[in-house]
């Protein structure tokens, strides 16, 4: 019986410390992208001295240049959006629900840099001419 409880024990030992080990290996990112996300044309007809781009809230989805998913956003009703990231390229693709002209296909490139947050604007077209 004692034997059997040490063994236990011992297990129990060895899973506490896989468990904490665990722990101690995730890194926290500090790094990502802050900005705005903006739709333009907005009206069919530009007028000088006129904005013709608007801030949009939409869904935003992040890949790796290997195109593996990292993880998704949303930007608020003013097209604030903040998400971290770990420094690197990654690319920017917007939900097909996102109220432009071929959603999915406008892709934008971006680098986090090493430090801090990157701070970027992101303008996607709405097909109005």
């Amino acid at each position: 019986m004692g034997t059997t409880i040490k063994r236990n024990i011992a297990l129990i030992q060895i899973v506490f410390l896989g468990l904490s080990a665990c722990e101690h290996n995730k890194e926290e990112i500090t790094t990502g992208l802050e900005g705005i996300v903006y739709r333009g044309p907005i009206n069919p007809v530009e007028m000088e001295g006129q904005v013709n781009d608007a801030p949009f809230s939409a869904l935003f989805r992040v890949y790796n240049l290997k195109n593996k998913l990292i993880t998704s956003f949303s930007s608020n009703a003013a097209g604030e959006f903040m998400v971290m990231l770990a420094p690197g390229n990654y690319k920017i693709i917007p939900d097909k629900s996102v109220p432009i002209m071929g959603a999915e296909s406008q892709v934008k490139e971006v680098t986090v840099n090493a430090v801090g947050i990157t701070n970027i604007n992101l303008y996607f077209d709405t097909g109005i001419r």
